[in-house]
């Protein structure tokens, strides 16, 4: 094997590995954005004492692994910030989306079209869980079903979609929008089962 075939194998694991980081990181932020969530103020959020417990805990971690404590240090300084920056965003945004469902449900629908499922999905069950009114309901739910369904997350996908059936079983009676939402919802509902 030529050198720059030992280099195209050593580079094609490396981004194997970019891979499985890079879905693990989403994992997490998905978690930090449930505890954002749960916070009470921007302090709580930047929680300095917690951010110097991650870091002690990661450079014990790295040690123990074989890896440079320093270089899993300042990664995991620059992965918390952004996951603050990202966190406080979403704790300043929460106050005012959750008056207004309608320009949640725009927002999640922006973060799902450039390409941020995680926000989106976050922002999505956030307005399930705020919002009563069925067409608002009909509409995130399907938005959500697709996100989890792409994300091969089928069985989260037929519990939101089965919910969002009940409610709009429950109506009176819907509109011709209404009514094509829920024919969505029902649709894909029946794609997971």
């Amino acid at each position: 094997m030529t050198e720059p075939d030992r280099l195209a194998e050593v580079r094609s694991q490396i981004d194997a590995i970019d891979r499985r980081i890079v879905a693990l990181l989403a994992e997490r932020q998905q978690w930090v954005l449930r505890a954002g969530s749960l916070k009470t103020d921007e302090a709580a959020v930047r929680a300095p004492a917690r951010v110097e417990q991650v870091i002690a805990k990661v450079r014990s971690l790295a040690s123990e692994a074989g890896a440079s404590p320093e270089v899993v240090e300042s990664a995991y300084r620059a992965l918390i910030s952004a996951y603050v920056s990202l966190e406080l965003d979403a704790h300043r945004g929460a106050a005012s989306r959750s008056e207004n469902p309608e320009l949640l449900l725009q927002r999640a629908l922006s973060s799902a079209d450039q390409g941020d499922a995680l926000v989106a999905t976050s922002e999505l069950s956030q307005l399930l869980e705020i919002t009563s009114a069925l067409p608002l309901r009909l509409r995130a739910a399907s938005a959500l079903g697709e996100l989890l369904i792409a994300s091969a997350r089928a069985a989260e996908a037929e519990i939101v979609l089965a919910a969002a059936v009940t409610a709009a079983d429950g109506a009176e009676e819907l509109d011709d929008v209404d009514q094509a939402e829920l024919e969505r919802v029902i649709e894909l509902l029946n794609r997971v089962r």
